[in-house]
């Protein structure tokens, strides 16, 4: 039970950061062939990695819950990605960081700038925005050829995932944390997977990234479907978040059987791997087998 609170917790903790976060302008940083790399968001991590290939050496710390690849799990912690420690930071000596404003403690971030630490700092709202990041984190680590090759594989994937949606458009809320309920709001990237997937956001209407609305309201937007996108591997937990929609009969989701749960951490984190969940969800909307 104490590992369901940490999951819940870590879930919470990003996406109320992400709403919150204020945008800010730096300048892209170009480090040539850095040699001492840290990545401070789990997404950041696999990009790195995505790039490096064999050489993951040169990634000398990650933030908390990095997992993917399976082998960055091993490398040294600077803490998580809400509240990373400036400390253990400085004491790796990077010489470049990668940074995210939809998550990363942002007066922190720019202490580490103003200590000469190179950071890069990439935005993630919008699926446009994850194909730019892909190329500011390839063109940092001088791979921009690369870059562009990853940035330009996302947007096929979308133009395939786009070409054979459903003609229904049902009305759907797309769940990301319980207690309290946070929902994907318009100015996140998982509004953006809904409206390629052809379907309708209840939420798209709410101009935070991820609002936190009653049940009451939920009750009077009336979802034709309720999609529950978890990470982690505690399904007793995320099945419980599943089970309480049941109790409120009115839904169109619940009398139709349409309360679904989305267990993929691919369509949580902004990289390549997204398409995964892109695919997944699709098949949830349109119940494909």
């Amino acid at each position: 039970m104490k590992q369901s609170r940490l999951r819940i917790v870590r879930v919470l903790i990003l996406f109320w950061v992400l709403a919150a976060f204020c945008a800010v302008n730096f300048a892209q940083i170009s480090v040539p062939k850095p040699k001492r790399v840290i990545t401070l968001a789990p997404s950041l991590g696999e990009l790195v990695a995505d790039f490096l290939g064999n050489d993951l050496s040169r990634i000398v710390g990650v933030s908390e819950y990095t997992d993917y690849p399976p082998a960055l799990k091993s490398f040294p912690s600077v803490g998580s990605y809400a509240q990373f420690s400036l400390e253990k930071v400085l004491s790796l000596k990077p010489d470049l960081v990668f940074a995210t404003m939809d998550g990363n403690p942002r007066d922190t971030v720019l202490h580490l700038k103003e200590l000469g630490v190179p950071v890069v700092i990439v935005k993630t709202e919008s699926l446009g925005a994850i194909q730019e990041s892909i190329r500011q984190v390839a063109d940092a680590l001088g791979m921009p050829e690369k870059g562009q090759q990853m940035a330009a594989q996302l947007q096929r994937g979308i133009d395939r995932l786009k070409a054979d949606v459903g003609s229904s458009s049902p009305k759907v809320m797309l769940q990301i944390a319980d207690q309290p309920l946070i929902v994907a709001g318009k100015k996140s990237f998982l509004n953006d997977a809904l409206e390629i997937l052809g379907a309708k956001n209840i939420y798209a209407d709410s101009e935070l990234p991820y609002p936190k609305p009653s049940f009451e309201d939920v009750l009077r937007k009336n979802p034709d479907v309720i999609i529950i996108a978890a990470m982690g591997d505690d399904a007793t937990l995320f099945r419980a978040m599943a089970t309480r929609w049941l109790e409120f009969k009115t839904l169109n989701a619940v009398k139709n059987h349409r309360v679904y749960l989305v267990q993929s951490d691919a369509l949580l984190r902004p990289t390549l791997r997204i398409l995964e969940g892109l695919s997944v969800l699709k098949k949830v909307i349109y119940e494909k087998k």
